[in-house]
């Protein structure tokens, strides 16, 4: 996650931690050959922006794989513009409670490819209660029930993200990725809680198409050291068979 001057990673979305330089992070996960990259600006929307054009450029043309930006996109013109800046996809997450047909109109122009929903939510009772605006709204909607109404406006792929889990280390939230997976049919990329990557195969078996982590690629041992870095195809492999990594 991108706030202003860096790179930044927190607990249950608080508490963040200086990483370093967003372009420096970049060549590593280059090295590491990472399948796709996903740049937040955390503090776009508070603060009445979007991601800079600028930096989606710099990074764009700095990485060597697929790269998805958020943070602040709340119109078309948003949306083109870091399309016409290098990126990919565009990640949308605060603005589909406000301004839902939104997702259509940027799925309308490039593509439901182009259109990843990032929704945060976190357990209540025996289900998940969804929150955006970085975790402090809560939009009294149940995660599954707004996952398919994002499915049907356009979305072509939903990030969901365990608000209880993320920056733990512990394990991704099976529950959720499979209430979500079974419910849709875009493609669930789950995020929240990876902190080894015996963490990973639970995650695919309970139905997520696709992993995100943050913490387990940034942080080393018990103190949460910072250390960027990216396992081998080797390691992802074998932890993706048979999840016998650690």
């Amino acid at each position: 996650m991108y706030c202003g001057r860096g790179l930044y990673k927190g607990i249950n979305f608080k508490d963040h931690t200086y990483l370093g330089d967003v372009l420096n992070a970049t060549r590593i996960y280059n090295d590491g050959e990472v399948d796709e990259l996903c740049l937040l600006d955390i503090g776009a929307r508070a603060e009445g922006r979007s991601i800079a054009s600028a930096l989606v450029n710099k990074v764009a043309t700095e990485c060597l794989m697929p790269l998805a930006v958020g943070g602040g996109i709340s119109t078309l013109d948003h949306a083109s513009a870091m399309m016409d800046s290098g990126a990919e996809k565009v990640v949308l997450n605060s603005e589909t409670f406000e301004n839902p047909g939104v997702v259509g109109e940027i799925a309308g122009r490039f593509g439901n490819q182009a259109v990843v929903i990032s929704i945060d939510a976190k357990r209540k009772n025996d289900g998940f209660e969804v929150f955006s605006h970085n975790a402090t709204r809560q939009q009294n909607i149940e995660l599954v029930r707004h996952a398919k109404r994002m499915e049907e406006v356009g979305a072509g792929e939903i990030l969901i993200t365990s608000i209880d889990q993320e920056g733990r280390r512990v394990g991704y939230d099976l529950e959720m990725i499979a209430l979500v997976s079974e419910a849709v049919s875009v493609p669930v990329i789950a995020n929240g809680g990876a902190g080894k990557l015996a963490h990973l195969k639970p995650a695919i078996d309970a139905g997520a198409h696709a992993l995100t982590s943050g913490s387990m690629f940034v942080f080393y041992g018990r103190r949460r050291a910072v250390l960027v870095n990216f396992p081998t195809r080797d390691q992802l492999d074998r932890a993706l068979s048979d999840g016998g990594e650690t």
